[in-house]
């Protein structure tokens, strides 16, 4: 597979990019694990990694997905802490503004954690994504099945070969293990709820 195109644009410093980079770098030392050989895993140059470490550049979706992965974690791992909800076991609410939220910087991409945590059999994301924002460049898969349903926007999903349009009110339920990545089509930004399971994110 060929290695995602790495950010063109003018490296900046985001609140949201600080934290990301700090996390993966705290997540690179614990692992014993050099820049370099980061490099060699992803496909990216090691300038390029440290960049995204000091919050000085912006990883695209893709290549934020690959960074942790290669550090043996998972992007959601990148939700902020909050403390456990009062009854875990029984039943979590989850209240707009005080969720569980990650920004992909530069991206505009922004996810919010709908479930408690990664920790039960399901999990299930709030997306909210400008026109044009995307996946990445190439598909994705993973173990589980994912169910979404767009509430606002157009998106255009790849699954395997096929092109699927989806508007307002229209849902897709797929077998995770097939390659698939999305695009945000014209319009409005798009707004969507996703399941997945197990937890993969």
């Amino acid at each position: 597979m060929a290695s995602p195109p790495e950010q063109s644009d003018e490296p900046r410093s985001t609140s949201e990019g600080v934290h990301i980079g700090s996390k993966l770098r705290e997540w690179r030392h614990e692992s014993r694990t050099t820049l370099t050989e980061v490099s060699e895993a992803v496909g990216l140059s090691v300038g390029y990694i440290s960049q995204v470490e000091r919050g000085r550049a912006n990883p695209s979706l893709e290549a934020l997905k690959r960074l942790a992965d290669v550090l043996g974690h998972t992007v959601g791992e990148l939700f902020s802490n909050e403390a456990p909800p009062a009854n875990p076991l029984r039943y979590s609410v989850s209240k707009s503004g005080q969720r569980k939220r990650i920004m992909y910087p530069g991206s505009g991409i922004m996810n919010e954690l709908l479930s408690p945590d990664l920790q039960h059999q399901m999990e299930v994301v709030w997306v909210e994504a400008p026109v044009g924002a995307t996946s990445g460049g190439h598909p994705h898969s993973h173990v589980g099945e994912e169910c979404g349903i767009v509430l606002a926007g157009v998106m255009i999903f790849w699954v395997g070969e096929d092109e699927v349009r989806l508007e307002a009110g229209d849902a897709i339920y797929l077998d995770s293990t097939v390659p698939h990545r999305w695009h945000v089509g014209e319009g409005e930004p798009l707004k969507a709820v996703w399941l997945i399971t197990p937890p993969t994110f």
